[in-house]
């Protein structure tokens, strides 16, 4: 829902051009002077409302430019954000253009759609809106190189109004902070702005709700290059290409700036197309353009082509119009495009050009341009009126004429004078031209004199420069010469030291490899000795295991000599013994002694004896 308020009679001060009161009426009058003055535009809106109707709109596609356009000044604010649908993306290199308010003699919708960049790597700058000085300076949204710098309008520099078309009804100031700006979400009171960082689309504020008073803005943290950042609504210059890396800006907004009392605040995409797709609060939809073909975009000091009628906005209710913010026709024609500065503006006001156009002649033209009908019994009345206004312009014209003719003798008569005083001037002129000829030409001769000996101690000293110079550069190359030979026995020097370290780093090397050699050798004589060695130990060893073996074999056979010996020998003896008893027997057997038991076992047991003992 749209609320309704209440706007108290204003006055706008605006600086424009005026032209003469002949050409103000229609009258061809021969050089008529312009003069720029500051005209005061009385607006009074007493119902609720708006100062304007934007619920028809004049809605087309604008051809954008491939530079920089250049700015233009507009005396009122642009209207509320209007809400497009976005189709999908046809291309990766596509880029969404539009959906914003452009300036063509009035606010109109520049359409939005998807464009390939006219020329590769071409980045689009957003429009560019500022509140400066109770006006709006525009620029419209443009393709840019990468490398070139958007450059912000200069706060001295002239800058043209905008040409106001034919029938437009002025709408509110900007009210709100001074600096960069977007236009209101859609279903906004009008004339409020929103403050924002430079180069933010104003699609961002689409899907925030209508604000009734200051208090939204839009902030976000905007590296412009590698150096500065801005987080307010600063007006600075700045590459478009830096800045398509931000992501998302926030709007915020206080309770007593919204129109549903609730305070807001919310993340958008900075990218236009994003932000233009999210779901608005109030469907305020633009109308599709009625001509697929483009515009151009306006440039200032030039007239507008015929635009299309305005179209119906969908999802706003009826705008009551008022007739008092009605620009008449001679009021109008004051308000046509003229570069005009503060400064320009001062200095009229200080020399009384100031126009008050609330006593003009009134117009019977309606908020749209139309003639309004006058009421079936008050056409008398009306007729009369218009019998009277033509008379008293009739009357005006006479008196306008009458004064004109006295300006035009009055100016004959100063002419005439000038004229004279002119001669008396040019005479005296032509006096003191002759006297300072002749001043001149003494001075020429004193001056040539002057000259001539400059010239000739400029050449003594220019001879002397060249000698001197000659000195120098002999010195110069002598010393470069010395130079070159020091250089090159440096270089000699460097190139012997260079050999001798290099002879030194063979010769090392050689060393190292020789002794890496000889220590192989040592290395290896001494395995080869080791393993004679070894070879030698284990043949000692194996030779002494044999003559060790020999010797207790030898032993062993000699043991075996001696055990067999000590056997014979035992046998022998036993053998002996035997043989020796049976002699004794014999003997005794043949003397017939017989001896006695026990004495035979007593001679027996020495028999055993010596049996039983070992033999070795």
């Amino acid at each position: 829902m749209i609320r309704s308020f209440r706007i108290p009679p204003l006055t706008l001060r605006r600086p424009v051009v005026t032209l003469s009161i002949a050409a103000a009426f229609g009258l061809a009058a021969a050089g008529a002077a312009q003069a720029q003055v500051s005209v005061d535009v009385g607006v009074s809106a007493q119902e609720p409302g708006w100062l304007y109707d934007v619920g028809a709109v004049v809605s087309l596609f604008v051809e954008p430019p491939i530079v920089q356009p250049e700015p233009v000044a507009i005396a009122w604010a642009p209207p509320p954000m209007l809400v497009e649908e976005v189709p999908p993306q046809p291309d990766p290199y596509a880029v969404w253009t539009g959906g914003y308010w452009t300036w063509q003699g009035d606010w109109v919708w520049c359409a939005g759609r998807w464009m390939d960049p006219p020329r590769r790597e071409y980045v689009w700058v957003e429009p560019y809106y500022e509140h400066r000085a109770e006006r709006v300076i525009f620029i419209p949204g443009y393709w840019s190189s990468p490398d070139v710098e958007f450059v912000a309008p200069p706060v001295d520099r002239p800058i043209a109004w905008g040409y106001v078309n034919e029938g437009v009804v002025i709408g509110p100031p900007p009210e709100g902070p001074v600096g960069i700006f977007v236009p209101p979400p859609p279903g906004s009171r009008p004339g409020l702005i929103i403050p924002a960082p430079i180069g933010t689309p104003p699609a961002v504020v689409v899907s925030a709700p209508p604000v009734m008073s200051v208090g939204m803005r839009v902030s976000g943290s905007i590296a412009i290059d590698a150096h500065r950042t801005i987080d307010d609504n600063r007006a600075v210059s700045y590459r478009p290409a830096a800045i398509r890396n931000v992501a998302n800006v926030t709007v915020v907004a206080p309770a007593t700036a919204t129109a549903t009392g609730r305070a807001f605040q919310q993340q958008v995409p900075h990218r236009a197309a994003l932000a233009a797709a999210m779901h608005p609060q109030v469907a305020a939809r633009a109308p599709l353009p009625a001509s697929r073909t483009p515009v151009p975009a306006y440039v200032p000091g030039r007239t507008v082509a015929a635009l299309p009628p305005p179209q119906k906005v969908q999802g706003l209710p009826p705008v009551p119009t008022h007739g008092a913010a009605t620009v008449p026709q001679a009021q109008r024609a004051q308000m046509a495009h003229a570069p005009v500065t503060p400064t320009e503006a001062r200095q009229a006001r200080a020399n009384g050009k100031d126009v008050d156009l609330q006593h003009l002649p009134p117009t019977a033209a309606g908020p749209q341009g139309t003639p309004a009908a006058p009421p079936a019994g008050a056409q008398q009345q009306m007729q009369q009126r218009a019998v009277q206004e033509q008379a008293q312009r009739a009357e005006q014209l006479r008196a306008q004429q009458q004064a004109q003719q006295q300006a035009q003798q009055q100016s004959q008569q100063k002419a005439q004078a000038q004229a004279q005083q002119r001669a008396q001037q040019q005479q005296q002129q032509e006096q003191s031209q002759r006297a300072e000829q002749q001043r001149a030409a003494q001075e020429q001769q004193q001056r040539v004199q002057e000259e001539q000996t400059q010239q000739k101690a400029q050449q003594q000293r220019l001879q002397q420069e060249q000698a001197q110079r000659a000195q120098q550069q002999r010195g110069e190359q002598e010393a470069q010469q010395k130079a070159q030979q020091e250089a090159q026995q440096r270089s000699q020097q460097q190139a012997q030291q260079r050999a001798q370290q290099e002879q030194a780093q063979q010769r090392a090397q050689q060393e190292q490899a020789q002794r890496a050699d000889q220590q192989r050798m040592q290395q290896e004589q001494a395995r080869q000795r080791a393993q004679q060695e070894a070879q030698q130990r284990a043949q000692q060893e194996a030779q002494q295991r044999s003559q060790q073996a020999q010797q207790r074999a030898q032993q062993e056979q000699a043991q075996r000599a001696e055990q067999q010996r000590g056997q014979q020998e035992q046998a022998q003896r036993a053998e002996q013994q035997r043989a020796q008893q049976e002699q004794a027997q014999r003997a005794q057997a043949q003397r017939g002694e017989q001896p006695h038991p026990q004495e035979r076992g007593e001679r027996a047991r020495p028999n055993e004896e010596g049996a039983s003992r070992p033999t070795r």
